[in-house]
């Protein structure tokens, strides 16, 4: 139980941070598309300190219970030598391709945001300009890794 609810916790925590983040991006995209007037910055501080942290509160409350709905499935048992089925990689190899290119787009949108800025490291620079490949091959590579088939415990 104990274990549970830490898992719960850090799930609570990642979308505490990714909500943020892609309320802000969100946001700064909408008000470059709209044209919003930056006068004095007030919508700037209603994004960062009204609309952000509420879009993040309630995208942490919301994965957090499904987390909790989730984790306290009980896997259904089978009888130890009934026959299981193998399961094909289309699912898999189609959910790899699938966040390799949300990950390209996340890179893109990363690049068109940041255009026309001069960075006083390179580092940053080489990151920004191959920001798509390497939301590419992160995000592929988690999914490559989450969706492996693991082989049964035996007790």
């Amino acid at each position: 139980m104990g274990l549970r609810i830490l898992k719960a916790a850090l799930v609570a925590l990642l979308a505490l941070v990714v909500g943020y983040a892609a309320a802000l991006g969100v946001g700064l995209v909408a008000f470059d598309v709209f044209e919003v007037s930056q006068r004095e910055g007030a919508n700037a501080m209603a994004l960062a300190f009204v609309i952000c942290p509420s879009v993040a509160v309630l995208s942490a409350v919301g994965a957090t219970l499904w987390y909790w709905v989730a984790s306290g499935r009980r896997a259904a048992t089978s009888h130890p030598t009934a026959a299981v089925a193998h399961r094909g990689n289309g699912a898999r190899v189609a959910a790899i391709v699938a966040s390799a290119v949300i990950g390209w787009l996340a890179g893109a949108l990363l690049q068109w945001m940041l255009a026309g800025r001069s960075y006083d490291a390179f580092i940053v620079a080489l990151a920004v300009s191959t920001a798509p490949w390497i939301g590419a091959i992160v995000l592929g590579g988690l999914t490559w890794w989450l969706t492996r088939q693991r082989k049964a415990p035996t007790s």
